[in-house]
């Protein structure tokens, strides 16, 4: 990433009514003692500090106040393949604009963007490989590994079409109630509580198979069944591990953990 192109990006995006905000070097989760899209800004002073004194920040986007909808096509596992499933898709008639702006991901996805004013969600897998995004998202020119987010055919966030209604229509019905928010944050924060937080914060290469085996520990001690523990190691590797494990050693983390918890019971 040439130096300073995440500070440029970030303010033409403010320039162009959108908030941003600072991710860590190659990857997706924010810096320490940062709160990721929560801070998201258009204070040109404050992005400024942000990325001379770190230019080699990814950047962030925040979506639901720009009333903005992704729809992130993965492509990490064989089982779960966004691309199949938008197959899937368009035979029974449900069709991306192939003419609204869209990145290319540093995995070789695709992220689909689309205006939407709708409930704010976050749908991880709603199809396998696909996660429905209306809060936050990484954006070009964002590196990760030294493959960058990037723009298809030089389009731009002006090209931005109007979600589809088949989608919108799908996604009626699956809010989640963000009004009272505020209102747990004042609650003293218990032990699930925190583990839950911890979770969504996420990790990166280096300290990928021993957090997630924490994580499983943890998930074990609060009472989650085996079922329930493999099932949520599968969706926090695949949504905030930077950049997932493959499915076996997710397997082999599971089953360790397992095995352990097994011998405590007995």
């Amino acid at each position: 990433m040439e130096e300073f192109s995440s500070l440029y990006a970030a303010l033409d995006l403010v320039e162009s009514g959108y908030e941003i905000y600072p991710l860590s070097a190659n990857t997706k989760t924010p810096p320490k003692g940062h709160h990721g899209y929560l801070e998201a800004t258009r204070d040109q002073n404050t992005i400024v500090d942000w990325f001379q004194n770190n230019p080699d920040y990814n950047l962030g986007l925040r979506l639901d106040t720009s009333h903005l909808l992704v729809v992130d096509v993965d492509i990490h596992d064989s089982t779960k393949n966004g691309k199949d499933s938008l197959m899937k898709l368009q035979r029974q008639g449900k069709t991306l604009s192939p003419d609204t702006y869209i990145e290319k991901t540093a995995g070789g996805g695709l992220h689909y963007f689309f205006k939407y004013t709708g409930d704010k969600v976050r749908k991880v897998n709603n199809w396998p490989g696909i996660d429905l995004l209306t809060d936050f998202t990484v954006i070009a020119p964002s590196e990760i590994n030294g493959k960058p987010y990037a723009p298809l055919d030089g389009r731009t966030l002006a090209d931005i079409k109007p979600a589809p209604q088949w989608l919108v229509d799908k996604l009626a019905g699956q809010k989640v109630n963000w009004s009272s928010e505020h209102t747990y944050t004042t609650r003293q924060k218990k032990y699930t509580g925190r583990l839950l937080d911890e979770m969504v914060t996420g990790t990166a290469k280096g300290n990928r198979n021993a957090w997630l085996t924490k994580i499983a520990g943890r998930m074990f001690g609060v009472g989650a069944s085996p079922k329930t523990v493999y099932n949520m190691l599968s969706v926090i590797n695949d949504s905030f591990v930077d950049p997932a494990l493959p499915s076996k050693e997710v397997n082999v983390i599971f089953q360790s953990i397992l095995k352990r918890e097994s011998k405590g019971v007995h």
